[in-house]
């Protein structure tokens, strides 16, 4: 029998099914090392292409390769966060050919952003596979770029991620790359309808690596890794980790990419989009806390409390995928408020949405609710109020000079809100106000998320693209209502006054390194304010506080 007739498809490099072999006891000894130890077999066995040569060579782990290799060994779901070129995604196709290679009838699945990016990978395991000595090979079924499956009955597959992309599979590993890419809504739904299929299994292994990109999906997975909540092991690796990283590789970098991307690529930091409403320093301290229960898509951070005030703003859908429907739950007792739940989903029908807000609204001390009514959010007040009898609704009145208010009864009024331009501008600075002040606290992970990509686009704010803001309008209609002089009557809270003083506590703070504002006022007419820092006079108080209440 000539090499040809052994070969796979006349590929030399190929074992093909059936090629005779007979092992030394050297041969021996090293394919039971090598299947027990995954990190000897990828040392001894394993060529890659150097990426500054472009030439094979040995596959040389550092040690938080090792590292990482043992983390997909010893654990069921491993997360990964790392920098660029760290080459995380060449070990995990290593791990993948050892698996596949010493164990029998097994399936693993690559999936990227695109299929393109799975592909790839794949292509690194078979580059390694081509150049393992023959008597190291299975005999090889399959063989192109997408697929590869061995004589032993395991097999490797590419898809795109997508809900589609693994349906009707049984999988042993799943390895997602570069998870922080995948669009929001794709990822969503993949994560879905896929994750927890897979999850199921008794010894399934689920593999999610990526350097962070904003606050998306993959923050939440990492941010519940840390937290121990789902199941997750988390593997962070820092760039000086990597031998050939030093400080003076770390300055270039920053000079090539800039500080936001090398803040974000190289220092593994999650940050927002630019030009967001809520600034930088004020996300990044934002911290969301564990639901401490989740049903139907509703999340809650804390139960109804006797004797709290709770205020429910509603942002409405057609529940045909695409945009949320989505309420937020907010207990306004006192400063700071407090979002205490939230509800979220583009499937859920019209007519059975406002049965969801009701019971939120009564098991929450019968929380008063505003609606935004610019689309079929009319049907969802008017069911609310009229068919369920609930009271608690907010009426907004309106007129040609003072545009939207909100009203004591429904006599020439909507029972809800129209979101105009007037609407959210207002909204959107009161919000902006709110959070960075800490006079509105967030620890919802999807609120934040959104936070952080809710950008400037055209003279007003928006859904960075491929996101979404149906949360955050819920929380720009309460700044809005907030504001309004009614609100104090219906949640015992006065906004106005509360901003007010902030305001004026943060400009006396800002004007406190120059030390006095001279306006002609004798001295000893002066009043003393802040300590002794900064002098004020009655005039100057009154004309700040026109301004301020004129500004607000």
């Amino acid at each position: 029998m000539t090499q040809s007739k052994n070969s796979y498809n006349g590929n030399r490099s190929l074992k093909q099914i059936g090629f005779p072999i007979q092992y030394t006891q050297s041969e021996v000894y090293e394919l039971l090392k090598c299947k027990d130890d995954p990190i000897y077999f990828i040392k001894q066995y394993c060529k890659i292409v150097s990426l500054d040569s472009e030439m094979l060579i040995p596959f040389e782990l550092y040690k938080y390769q090792e590292n990482f290799i043992n983390l997909i060994q010893n654990n069921r779901r491993i997360i990964s966060m790392q920098p660029r070129q760290m080459g995380k995604s060449q070990v995990v196709a290593a791990y993948i050919l050892w698996y596949t290679l010493f164990n029998n009838n097994k399936t693993v699945a690559i999936l990227g952003n695109k299929s393109d990016a799975a592909m790839e990978i794949l292509g690194r395991y078979q580059i390694m596979y081509e150049n393992l000595p023959l008597w190291m090979q299975q005999g090889i079924k399959t063989w192109n770029k997408g697929d590869v499956e061995l004589e032993n009955g395991s097999s490797v597959f590419t898809a795109a991620t997508s809900s589609a992309g693994i349906r009707g599979k049984s999988v042993n590993i799943l390895y997602v790359d570069e998870v922080a890419i995948i669009p929001n809504n794709i990822a969503e739904n993949f994560f879905t309808s896929v994750y927890p299929v897979v999850s199921a299994g008794e010894t399934t292994k689920i593999i999610l690596t990526s350097t962070p990109l904003g606050y998306n999906h993959f923050w939440k997975f990492w941010n519940d890794a840390e937290n121990g909540t789902n199941g997750f092991t988390p593997l962070r690796v820092q760039y000086w980790e990597h031998p050939k990283r030093d400080e003076k590789w770390a300055e270039e970098q920053k000079r090539i990419l800039g500080e936001i991307k090398f803040n974000q690529e190289v220092l593994c930091a999650f940050l927002g989009s630019s030009n967001t409403l809520i600034n930088a320093d004020t996300i990044a301290r934002l911290s969301p806390k564990n639901y401490i229960h989740q049903r139907d898509n509703f999340d809650i951070i804390e139960e109804p409390k006797k004797g709290r005030a709770y205020f429910i703003t509603v942002d409405t859908s057609r529940g045909v995928g695409g945009d949320y429907s989505a309420f937020t739950v907010i207990d306004t007792t006192e400063y700071p408020f407090n979002i205490v739940a939230k509800y979220r989903d583009n499937k859920i029908s019209p007519l059975l949405y406002p049965n969801i807000i009701h019971k939120a609204a009564k098991d929450y001390n019968n929380a008063f609710i505003l609606v935004e009514i610019n689309d079929i959010g009319q049907q969802i007040a008017d069911i609310t109020h009229n068919e369920l009898e609930y009271e608690n609704m907010i009426w907004v009145g309106s007129d040609s000079r003072y545009g939207q208010y909100l009203s004591n009864s429904g006599r020439n009024a909507n029972l809800g809100v129209r979101t105009t331009k007037q609407i959210k501008r207002i909204g959107c600075a009161t919000l902006k106000s709110l959070i960075e002040n800490n006079k509105l606290l967030v620890f919802d992970k999807d609120i934040i998320s959104e936070i952080s990509t809710f950008i400037e686009r055209s003279g007003s704010y928006e859904a960075d693209e491929g996101y979404n803001d149906d949360l955050v309008m819920t929380l720009v209609l309460f700044a809005w209502a907030s504001n309004d002089i009614l609100f104090k009557d219906l949640m015992n809270s006065n906004n106005r006054e509360a901003l007010f003083k902030q305001q004026m506590i943060n400009i006396e703070e800002e004007l406190t390194p120059f030390g006095f504002i001279n306006d002609g006022t004798p001295d000893e007419l002066l009043p003393e304010v802040a300590g002794g820092d900064l002098w004020l006079s009655d005039k100057y108080q009154a004309d700040l506080k026109d301004f301020i209440e004129g500004y607000l």
